[in-house]
Order: structure tokens, then sequence, then C-alpha cells
């Protein structure tokens, strides 16, 4: 899943579904020269929300020292006309930003800012070129506004900027094994094009003189007389950063709020330097209130300005809430739930009472959230950021809100206060609050189950004020009418009815399938653009698995879209990211020629170092397994084996052949932690399976050192539970998960007995009952756990945990299944075109794919309530 920025950037196209922002509707502010006829002797063509022009006969450098020119809306249009003029006369390539809007986009203060101020690209030929027009662009631009561009070197005081970097697509793998963008070295060999918020050039590259008095005035800019020295970076976005600083001279600590003009803006227009002065006049009047940080100053050092404020120790409320909730522990006690209950009330009634103080002094905060609540170490609350401080009385203006916090439009600015009050009160006992943003209902839905769970009376929490009639919070979508009841007599049955289950489900998908587009079939994960839409995990290949494995039928429209799509995708070999799970999928769909021309595809590319299941070795060689028995071509099983045999190698030096490259292939790498998805518990599942296939023991000696390797990053954790150690974080979850090494540790069970593996799966299971779980999802969410749960043992030790039976397509099991299969309804959204709905990772958005989406809920739901056949896609001979 992209980082928040980039999640929010796939936000804007669509209401319902993650998407690519080329598609959103921007028509009416697009620039002239977007859609006017094309001058002679040019061509135009459009990816993503840029528009290049290049003239004919002629193909842009590699590489060299390119211009980008920045703009504020205001100016954008005359920036552009100069631009393209100068550009036009010298027959030079350039490329610009399609509408205001898009400008708008590229600007927010929730983007990434990398890319922060581009608006017009220019590509010189040569050097020469670039010295003849960067001074002719300089004198046309003069008095220009512009956003400073991070990574460039400004020219001049407009809004001109340079770097070195590349001109055409090329990638290379980054230090953490992902595509970056690349440039070529000397040697020929492409190394990472650097794109960070520093000015910098490649070692090899020489500044020409005429960027020397740039570079001075760059270095002169400093501000000696600024007293506070950096200690750490607190947060970072497109409007400046967040720093934890300390005075010079008196060591004292402060928090310094950084904002850069013209940069980040909101969705009002406003700038992030005029939101720091609104800050700042808002706490000059509320001094001498505990519950806001004391301000120092305001100082502008080079070209931006700092508001300087008081350091508050403490946890924002997030944090605490992630650090305390107890339903994410297996058997809470009822102490427990009464202990943070008591917790909660007691945040809330400080809170309350920090608004009320805060609406004393005649203004609204206007943007409460978690992530502007901090908790000092003795329970007192703090509120920071009050870059939307309003008077009281000002009239309603744009609703602006977190996730889940937005109020809806037409509230007096006292009202949306409280209204997020009442959201984070709900959120501290159902910490999943984006779901209203989702589905309106969902809102009745949480605190029934709050008022449930934590034994609360109907008038629980702070009041709500009233909405004005059919008003919802901004961005949601329309409320599905009826839509909760459907869900609730769905799930809330007292005998699961799977057929109807199966078939909302599948009317969800269908809704969203989009053959005429060749980016992707199914709405899905924001990763699917970047995969080709073909893959396993993201893309139509794991949506179409989910519905055969349904025994739903697939469509021939679909099935040749995903046969066109691995026919265009770049031939990657991966199993849940590129060809190998494709060609998987086709063969189960019955396209098995087909099948074999994306093997060979697959086989043909050049394999990651990484080992996972995702797009390692270890899926690739699960996949020529898998097609060595269907085809009998003995060389499949011979390159497994050699796979095999390296994997081994990684843990074992001298108990297995072969620890180096193969021809073409790279030596695998020991993954940075455990986890089916991408660790080692996939090369046990592929030693398991070779020793299934050729009875050769070495397999089951090599699997249990994989399952080793794997356990010994697992840790017990205070509730019996094992679960993965990443960093801070400790997850059951499928991917980066102890339940993905679990399962391969059942797998390896049914074939040796090993007290120490049977008490970790044993471990695992019993966390997969937990009750409370943020996403839906298959790889990261309730479904994976609900799926692994009915095939842990159960409490009276079945190996096989599924108890109870099938009557009728009615499910009758274990209790805790059960109860997971029911949880399913806090996330599941039921629309009028009869479809049901999950929203992927983030919760942010609806998705049908395999990992984050409905195809994962689908196929955990068939294996459970369905025909209990295996989840994920080669993981037995089931």
């Amino acid at each position: 899943m992209p980082d928040p920025q980039s999640t929010q950037l796939y936000c804007v196209a669509d209401r319902l579904y993650y998407d690519t922002p080329d598609r959103m509707r921007d028509e009416d502010t697009r620039y002239p020269l977007a859609e006017a006829a094309v001058p002679p002797g040019w061509r135009r063509s459009s990816r993503g929300l840029w528009v290049s022009m290049v003239p004919t006969g002629t193909q842009p450098a590699e590489q060299g020292w390119k211009i980008h020119l920045s703009a504020v809306p205001e100016d954008a249009g005359k920036t552009l006309d100069t631009a393209a003029r100068i550009c036009t006369e010298r027959r030079v390539p350039f490329k610009f930003l399609r509408s205001r809007t898009a400008l708008l986009l590229a600007a927010d203060k929730y983007m990434n800012r990398s890319g922060s101020g581009k608006f017009v690209t220019v590509y010189p030929a040569d050097e020469q070129q670039f010295r003849e027009l960067l001074p002719e662009l300089v004198r046309a631009l003069d008095g220009q506004r512009g956003p400073y561009v991070l990574s460039d070197l400004r020219i001049g005081a407009g809004p001109v900027f340079v770097r070195y970097g590349a001109f055409v697509e090329r990638w290379c793998t980054g230090e953490d094994g992902t595509p970056v963008p690349a440039l070529r070295a000397p040697s020929g060999e492409l190394v990472p094009d650097l794109r960070g918020p520093v000015f910098r050039t490649p070692e090899w590259v020489d500044v020409p003189d005429i960027l020397e008095p740039h570079l001075e005035a760059r270095r002169e800019a400093r501000d000696d007389d600024f007293p506070y020295t950096v200690v750490e970076a607190l947060h970072f976005s497109n409007a400046g950063g967040i720093y934890l600083a300390e005075h010079r001279d008196t060591g004292e600590k402060v928090v310094l709020r950084e904002a850069r003009p013209h940069s980040g803006l909101d969705g009002t227009g406003t700038d992030a330097v005029e939101r720091l002065h609104r800050e700042y006049r808002a706490l000059r009047r509320l001094e001498g209130l505990d519950c806001v940080p004391r301000v120092h100053e305001v100082r502008t050092v080079w070209e931006h300005h700092f508001l300087v404020e008081e350091y508050i120790e403490g946890k924002r409320l997030l944090e605490a809430v992630v650090a305390r909730y107890p339903l994410v522990h297996r058997n809470v006690t009822d102490e427990a739930v009464a202990e943070y209950l008591r917790w909660v009330s007691g945040v809330t009634e400080r809170l309350e009472e920090a608004l009320d103080a805060v609406h004393g002094r005649g203004l609204a905060f206007g943007d409460l959230h978690p992530g502007n609540i901090l908790l000092r170490p003795d329970g007192s609350v703090v509120l920071i950021d009050f870059e939307y401080a309003t008077d009281l009385d000002e009239a309603a203006g744009p609703v602006m809100g977190a996730p889940g916090f937005a109020a809806p439009s037409g509230l007096s600015r006292a009202d949306a206060d409280r209204h997020a009050l009442r959201a984070a009160w709900r959120m501290m006992l159902m910490p999943m609050p984006e779901l209203a943003d989702r589905e309106p209902g969902k809102v009745g839905t949480m605190e029934a189950f709050v008022r449930e769970r934590f034994g609360l009376p109907a008038d629980a929490g702070p009041r709500l004020p009233a909405a004005p009639a059919g008003r919802t919070a901004a961005g949601a979508p329309a409320p599905s009418a009826g839509g909760e009841a459907v869900v609730r007599e769905l799930f809330g049955a007292d005998r699961l009815d799977w057929p109807s289950l199966r078939d909302r489900l599948v009317a969800g998908i269908r809704a969203g399938a989009t053959p005429e587009r060749t980016d992707r079939l199914f709405p899905a994960d924001p990763e699917v653009f970047r995969s080709g839409g073909a893959g396993l995990a993201h893309g139509a290949a794991g949506v179409l698995f989910a519905l055969h494995r349904a025994q739903v039928p697939v469509p021939a429209e679909y099935t040749d879209w995903l046969v066109d799509a691995a026919r265009r995708a770049a031939p990657a070999p991966g199993l849940y990211d590129g060809l190998s799970g494709t060609a998987v999928v086709l063969h189960e769909l019955g396209r098995t020629q087909e099948a074999l021309e994306v093997l060979e595809r697959a086989r043909a590319a050049r394999r990651p170092a990484a080992v996972g299941m995702f797009s390692g070795q270890v899926g690739t060689a699960l996949a020529l397994l898998h097609f060595s028995a269907v085809t009998g071509d003995g060389s499949l099983l011979d390159e497994t084996v050699r796979t095999a045999d390296r994997l081994a190698a990684l843990l074992d030096p001298d108990g297995a052949p072969g620890g180096t490259a193969d021809g073409a292939q790279p030596a695998p790498v020991l993954p940075g932690t455990a986890g089916l998805i991408h660790g080692m518990s996939g090369a046990a599942l592929l030693h398991l399976r070779l020793y299934e296939t050729v009875g050769d023991k070495r397999y089951l000696r090599a699997a249990r050192e994989a399952l080793r390797w794997e356990t010994g990053h697992c840790v017990t954790m205070p509730d019996g539970t094992r679960q993965v150690k990443n960093g801070r974080r400790h997850t059951l979850y499928l991917d980066g998960g102890s339940g993905g090494p679990a399962l391969v540790a059942r797998h390896y069970l049914a074939h040796a007995d090993d007290p120490e593996l049977a008490g970790f799966v044993s471990a695992v299971g019993h966390g997969c009952a937990n009750e409370f779980v943020r996403e839906p999802g298959l790889f990261r969410g309730r479904s994976g756990l609900l799926a692994m749960l009915d095939r842990f043992p159960g409490p009276d030790g079945r190996p096989d945990g599924h108890s109870g039976g099938h009557l009728d397509g009615h499910f009758d099991g274990r209790p805790e299944v059960l109860a997971q299969v029911r949880r399913l309804a806090w996330h599941a959204v039921a629309r009028q075109d009869g479809g049901l709905y999950f929203p992927g990772a983030g919760l942010r958005r609806f998705s049908a794919d395999l990992a984050t989406g409905s195809a994962g809920v689908l196929l955990a739901l068939n294996s459970v309530l369905g025909d209990r056949r295996h989840f994920l896609p080669l993981m037995t001979g089931e």
C-alpha cells in the first residue's frame, strides 16, 4: 500500500474507489494548450496529469540539466504561455500540468513534497542549449510567483529552477529492493535518480559555471541569527516540516512549524504561510490556557516562515489509543475493558473542557482529530495545530476535517467542533473512523457496538449536534437506503446463509468491473496501477481466482481481459505481482495454452534477489512446480529444485548445495523480517511441496530450518499469542505476521511430529480470534485471520479447527469462527445496486482485489462457509 500522501492522490478522482488522478473531472479548468490545435511540426501526448509537447522528428535526450518552472494558480496561465512560446520558437521539448485543478492538487498540503511546485518542465537537448535557454526564461518570467522546488536550485528570484536528472523513464532497484527512477552512469550502469528535498548532483556531473552565482546565493541565504538548532524532524508535508529544536542559548526545547510560501494549499486555496500566521494569531488570543501550547514568535528564515511554540511532552491521542486498546488482545477481561472505558471517559471530559475553554475565548478550533490532540504524562489534554481556528460567529465555510471527523455542512462553528469531539470519543472506543465516510450509516453501527461492548447507556458520549436535514459529511458517499439493515440481516442471522452472502459479494465485485479500461479490470488498491492490472494480489488474476474458487462462473470477457493484460505487462516473474501468478490462474480457468505462454515470459524475466512469495524467487518456483505437474516437463522441476537448493543454502550453507546465482538469476537474499508473503515461510512451503513431490527428506529438513528462522522472529505476547516483531509492531497477519508461518507449520505437522511447532501453531491460532481488527482484507485484516482461525486447532485440539457442519448452505461451526464472520459486518457496505462492498487498505475507498478487498473476503468466507478449499493458491494440493 502506498504511503498516506500517495494514497490521498488516488482518492481525488472517485468517491467510491481508488483511481488514478488523471481520471478526475477537470475539463472546466484545462489550459488551452492541453486541448487546442497542436502547432505545426509538433506532437502532443498525455500521461497522468501531464501533457508533453515534442517537436516532430526529435527525441528528448536521455538525461541532462532540466528546467522546472513553478507557478501559483493565478499566474499559471501566463507562465505556461510564456514558456510554450519560447520552447516552440527554439523547438525544445516540454511538459506541463494539464489544468488549474491539477496544479492545485500538486500543491495540496497532503501531497508528497518531492514534486511540489513543478508546473512546467523543459528538456534542453544539451548543455549548450541549456545555457542559452535558461537566461531567456529567467528574463521572460521575471516577477512571476511560484513555490520553491525543493529538489532544485533556484535561478534568480523568480519561478525558474534547475536540476540534473533523467529526461526519459528508466528504472533500477533502490536500496529497499523496489524500482526507482534511474540515471545512466558513465559506466552504462543504471543508478538511482535521487529526487529528495535537497538540491544535489550525481558525483560524475560538473555544475556549469552559469549556475555558480546561484549556488553562492543559496549558500549565503543561511540565517546565522536563527537561535534554534533542529534536534529531530517530526513530520513533513507539502506545507513544510515540523521539527523538535532547542534554543542555542537557553537549551529550551521548542517546536518549529515551517510554512513554505505558495505551498501546501488547502481546499480553499489558502497556502501554508497564511495558515501559519492564522495559527499564530489564534495562539496569541488563547494565551494563558493550559490546553494549548505557549507561543514564542514567528520568524522568517530565507523564504520559509517558522512558528516557534512550546514543546509539549506527551503522546498524540492515536498513539495512546493504539497502546491501550484492549480488544486487540486475546480473552480480554472485564476489568481491562472497564479500566480502558474509565480512561476514555477521562480523556473525553478533558477534551470537552479544552474545547469549552477555546470557545470561551470566542474561537472555534476547526480541525479536531486524534492527530491534533496531545496527552501529557499527567493525562491533561493539549490541542495543537490551530491553522483552521476561526471566530465562533464567523459564517460557516468550506468543511475541513480528517477522514471520519468532518462535520456535515451547515453546522455552526461550535457545533462542528462538538461533532468532531463525538467522533473522537467514538474513535477511542472503535478505532476506524474512516468507515463513516464510506457509509454514513456506519456511525450508528459503531455506536451500537460500543454501547453493547462497553456497557454504555443509550445517551453515552458527548452531545451530538443535530445535522441539517439531508446533509452528510463532506466527501462521504450518499447513504444507501436500508443498507445497514441488509448487512445486519446477512451477518446477523441465526444461521449464516452462504449463498446469499456470496451472491451479494459477487454483485459488488461485478458492479465495479471496467473491461473497457486497460489499466485495471476491477477496483483495487492503488498498487494495481504500478503492477499493470493483471496480478494476483491487486489485479484481475486475484479476483478471477476468488470467483472461480467460490464456484462463480467467470465471464469470458473477464478472462480475455486478463490474457490481454498479461501480454501487455512487463515480464515480471513474481507470483503475486507478476506473470507467474497470472499463469497459474489462467490454467485454473481452463486457458492452459495462454497460461503456458505467460509462464514462458515469466521464466525469461530476471528474478529479483528477494526470497518471498509476493515477487521473489519462492513464488516463481512454486508456479514452476505447479506447471511441472501439469505438463510433465522435467525442466520445470529441475529449475524448481535449483531454486530450493539455493534457498536452503541461505540457512545451512554446509548442508545444501548451490548457494550462488543460477546463470541469469541472482542469488537469493534473506528477507528483513518473517511472514508468508515476503519472508522465509514461503521457502518452507516450497521445500514441503518438493518433499511431497520427490520424497527427499532433505527438503523436509530444509522446511524445518526455514520455519525455525521464522519463529525466531516471533515473540510471545502478554496474552500468550505468538506474533512477528517488526520494529515496534507485533502482528498476526498473513502479510508480515505470524499467521503465515503458522499456516506452513501446520502443513509441516502433517508430515512430522514437532511439539515446538504444534505449540507455535496453537498460540498463533488463539490470536486469530482477537475481537478488534481494523481492516477487513485477506493479507492484513480480518478475512485472513478468519480463514486461518478456521484451519488452526480449536479448543478440542483437533488438528483441523473446523468443527460443526454445513446444512443447505448454512454454517454451524466453532463459536469463535462464527464470531469473526459476523464481525465482517463492521466493514461491509450494502449499496442500492444489490452489491456488498468492503473498503481496502486505509479504509479510504472500496476495493475488490484479493489482498485488500472483496475478492479476499470472498475467498476467506468460501474456505469457511463454502467448499472448504484453501484460500491461497499453491499452498497445498487441495
